[in-house]
């Protein structure tokens, strides 16, 4: 049997590692388990107006109340 150049490790602790890192290495796994931790794409230029405003929304003032407490 050939080397395989990695003597810390056996060859079926390898195989293992190697399977476990192709999800990273090949960016097909998603970098969190939890969908939540996932971040926010960020908006740039290519993007259309709607998904600008989409993922930067500008918070309303609030409404102005009289002391009768209407608007």
């Amino acid at each position: 049997m050939a080397e395989r150049g990695n003597t810390k490790h056996g060859q079926e602790l390898d195989d293992q590692m190697k399977h476990e890192a192709q999800g990273v290495v090949h960016g097909n796994q998603a970098a969190h388990v939890e969908e939540a931790r996932e971040t926010e794409p960020f908006v740039d230029d290519t993007d259309s107006a709607e998904i600008r405003d989409a993922l930067n929304p500008v918070a309303a003032p609030d409404p102005v109340i009289d002391e009768e407490g209407e608007q």
